[in-house]
């Protein structure tokens, strides 16, 4: 399933931290904001692990994009809304 990661962090070793992580995982389609296609369980542990790294006050979000919403979904510049893939790369 696709998820959408968007944080607000004010400090800038964490949020330095937390977007490595998201981006290792993912893609950033906006300052602050990540589309990445994972399992649930995968979602939950990202989440788990940015939590961390998160002081008081710090705010992260995360959103389930289901199929059928992913294919309504639209975008206008930056990277293409991450698709599911039906192959493994080695």
């Amino acid at each position: 399933m696709l998820y959408v990661y968007a944080y607000d962090i004010a400090s800038e070793r964490a949020r330095r931290r937390v977007s490595a992580l998201l981006e290792r995982h993912g893609t950033r389609v906006q300052e602050s904001v990540f589309e990445i296609r994972v399992t649930r369980q995968g979602a939950e542990r990202l989440l788990a692990a940015a939590d961390r790294e998160m002081a008081p006050g710090d705010r992260l979000r995360m959103y389930a994009v289901p199929e059928d919403g992913r294919k309504l979904s639209r975008q206008l510049g930056g990277a293409p809304i991450a698709e599911a893939q039906e192959f493994w790369l080695l």
